[in-house]
């Protein structure tokens, strides 16, 4: 009896660590770590409302943001002191971290986190988001709708 009880305590612990972990996940002209909804972040929706994206709705969240780079919404959010520009061709140098979560109304929204131009260990990457204050457009995240296909909420960090 014993030796079940361990096995099963064994077991428990192993699905609880291994569902904690972050996918690393690589597309063309993209990289980053998916955190499952189970890991805990703070200042994200309690993990009922968190949502583990696949690697195809990844795939689908960026090409809704290389498609809205050049859009009315995201060029009021480049001022002319963030340098270079947010566009298809410098959008490959970040690596990403996303979250996931369901609204109510069953919609799913990724939050991508793009950081570049910091030494960041990947083990750190897939542990926790990385918040930078400052930096102008080498740190900035944005929402995005799959389900409508919207991309909102963009923020980029202030001068660099």
């Amino acid at each position: 009896m014993r030796k079940i009880f361990a096995i099963i305590t064994i077991l428990f612990m192993a699905s609880c660590v291994y569902s904690q972990e972050a996918v690393y996940v690589e597309g063309k002209g993209y990289e980053g770590y998916v955190f499952p909804k189970e890991h805990p972040i703070w200042g994200f929706p309690s993990e009922q409302n968190r949502y583990t994206p696949s690697s195809e709705e990844i795939a689908l969240a960026e090409k809704i943001l290389r498609d809205s780079i050049k859009t009315d919404y995201v060029k009021p959010h480049q001022q002319t002191y963030r340098k270079p520009p947010i566009n298809k061709k410098t959008l490959k140098k970040y690596v990403r971290q996303y979250v996931g979560y369901a609204t109510e109304e069953g919609e799913i929204i990724i939050h991508i986190y793009l950081n570049k131009g910091i030494e960041v260990d990947k083990n750190k990457l897939s542990k926790e988001i990385i918040a930078v204050f400052g930096g102008g457009s080498n740190h900035w995240h944005v929402k995005i709708n799959i389900s409508t296909k919207e991309l909102f909420d963009m923020q980029v960090n202030g001068i660099s």
